[in-house]
Parts: structure tokens; sequence; C-alpha cells
């Protein structure tokens, strides 16, 4: 707290200083595409909110040059931090609106990846950004009507950038189901699911990806009527393979023919990355709680991508129709989309700050 009431950092640069604040880690790793690339003409002063968010924010330092907890949201604090590190400008993520922060900093202010709700602090505080880079049309349409600029770049959340890697799998002929991110309170849909689907269509793959790698031998005892092996055991008599590798759920979308993305299955989590299957072209079922993904979900449903199940029937009923080929994947390229986005937000960031370089 200390840090916070009186900050204090050091550092020396020849490069124009950005001001860059998250509130979490999710927010900033929506921000690490742009991050990235600021990163190789600015010298970036990240400050996060969360306690928690710190010591992931530390195995992180290739996306920032200098880490500071937000200081505290009063005159004094955020002007003695403005002081010390004389940003050009201050880049805020989503919807981190402090009162004393945006009235006190001089420099100029974005709000990047931005959604509107319509409230009163939003009305008064957001007409103190130079720019917002907003999710949608309506967005932008209500920024403007505070009498903000604004424009409509789309979610960051779908430039998914990742290093390139292949990952392996013995499996059977046949088409093959991918469930990425899966809880063991999930596992009474995905056994229903998965026999359902069997009793349908016959053989068919199914790769389970556990959220947590420490629950694979929940997982092998959950579905020991399908007889499941471990994918480190690399067997060829396994038609059910169990992850109990870390870092590959991304790369193993690619070798599936359908995803069903956990998290949603069962209340209490709120949803997983709906979009590392859309990627792949990969058709993507989930379930009814997702509070934690609403705006994933929202692009997804947008654009035919996906469908939001109620129940292992309804999932088979689809499934079916997707795996013999009834239904066809839409002309969308999310890889396309995604760099479309990311250069909207970035050429305009570049030309609010041009005059810094």
């Amino acid at each position: 707290m200390l840090k916070r009431i009186f900050p204090r950092l050091k550092f020396n640069t020849t490069k124009p200083v950005l001001w860059f604040h998250c509130a979490s880690v999710g927010e900033f790793n929506t921000a690490k595409p742009i991050l990235r690339q600021l990163k190789k003409d600015f010298f970036i002063v990240l400050t996060y909110f969360s306690p928690r968010a710190r010591e992931f924010l530390k195995t992180q330092e290739g996306f920032y040059d200098a880490m500071h907890p937000l200081p505290l949201d009063n005159p004094l604090s955020v002007k003695l931090f403005e002081r010390q590190i004389k940003p050009y400008a201050l880049l805020i993520m989503e919807r981190e609106l402090w009162y004393f922060l945006l009235r006190g900093v001089k420099a100029k202010k974005v709000l990047l990846n931005a959604y509107a709700k319509g409230s009163f602090w939003e009305r008064v505080l957001t007409r103190q950004f130079d720019l917002i880079l907003c999710r949608t049309e309506k967005d932008r349409e209500i920024f403007e009507g505070y009498g903000v600029n604004a424009i409509a770049c789309g979610n960051l959340k779908v430039v998914l950038e990742r290093e390139e890697k292949r990952v392996s799998l013995t499996l059977w002929e046949g088409k093959t189901v991918v469930a990425g991110s899966f809880h063991p309170q999930e596992l009474p849909f995905l056994k229903e699911f998965y026999r359902r689907l069997l009793e349908e269509i016959g053989q068919v793959n199914l790769v389970v990806v556990p959220r947590h790698v420490s629950k694979v031998d929940v997982f092998i005892k959950g579905l020991k009527e399908f007889k499941p092996c471990l994918k480190s055991e690399n067997r060829e008599d396994c038609q059910v393979i169990v992850v109990d590798s870390l870092g590959e759920l991304f790369y193993l979308y690619a070798l599936g023919d359908l995803a069903l993305v956990g998290g949603t299955f069962a209340e209490g989590v709120g949803g997983h990355n709906l979009l590392e299957p859309v990627y792949y072209r990969k058709f993507v079922l989930f379930g009814p709680y997702t509070y934690k993904v609403k705006d994933l979900e929202e692009f997804i449903l947008s654009k035919n991508l996906g469908f939001n199940v109620a129940s292992p029937q309804e999932a088979v009923v689809i499934a079916k129709e997707i795996l013999e080929g009834r239904l066809a994947y839409p002309d969308f390229n999310l890889q396309d989309f995604a760099k479309q986005v990311k250069e909207c937000y970035l050429s305009n960031l570049y030309k609010i700050l041009s005059n810094a370089r």
C-alpha cells in the first residue's frame, strides 16, 4: 500500500515514455499484441491494480520496461508518479475509470478495447480521453454521444498471437472432438454427450484437456467406461485420450473436427477462451455458463461460428450435423479478421503518438 500512496520509480531511457495501465492479468493478456509493437518504439511503464497479478506480470517482462502498482487514486499520489515517469501518453485498458487519475494526468489519454455501459460516471470520466478505441459501432455511437472522439476497431481479444508449435496425437481413423479446459464438475455433461454421440455415429475420437493438469486422474477415473489413456502413453489403441501435458490446448484444437470449451457446462466457473478453436476454423460448442466470456460468446454467435447448448442431447444433435458434414463452416477467417483489428488499434495509436517519436 505504501508504494501506491508514495510511488517511487527510477529509470533511464532515451525513448518517449508510455504509461500503460491494466487492471489484472486478463486485461494484460488482451493487450500483449499491442504492447509487443509499442515496446519497439516506446519505453513502457506498466501499472496494474490487482495485487494477485504482480507475480504473473513479473514473468512477462518482454512486453514492458518497468512495472509499478497503480498509484492510489488521489491527487498527490497520481501527480507524484506522473512527475517521476513523465509520460507522453497514458493508455488504459477497457474500463479502468479512476477519477483523479483521469482528471489529474496531463498527458494524452487513450482508452483501449473500450465498451460502453451508459453509466453516469462513464459519461463524466470518458470525456477526459483524447481518443477511445472501442469494440463495436454501438460503443462508438455512445462514446461520441458523450462528446468523445471514438473509433470502433473491434474486440482486441480476437487477436490470438501464439508461437508456432506442432503437437501430435495418435488417433484412430474417423472424426475427433477436442474438449478443452474442462473441470471435474463438467464430467457428467461430457460423459453423457460422448455416450450419446457414439450411439448416433459410431466411432469418434475424444481428446480431453483438463483445465488443471493435476486433475488428470479424476478424468481418467471418470471416463473409465470408455477405456481412456494418457497422451504421454502414446498408445495406438485408445479412442479417448486425456492430455497430461501443459501448454498444448491451443494447438490440439487444430487436430479436431469439433471443439467443446469447458468452464461453461457447470456453474461456478464462467467460461474459458471460446475463440481458440475458431482460429483453426473449427466450430465450437459451449454451455450456458458464460458470464466471464459474454463478449466472446456474442462475437461467435454473431458470426455463426459456434453454438450455445443447454444439454448433452442438444449438443449431440448439433455435433452430428457438423461431423457428418451437413453444417458447413462460414466463410470467415478469424486470423484475417484479427489482423484487421490489430492494425486498426496500432494505426490509430501511432497517429496520436506521432509527435512523441
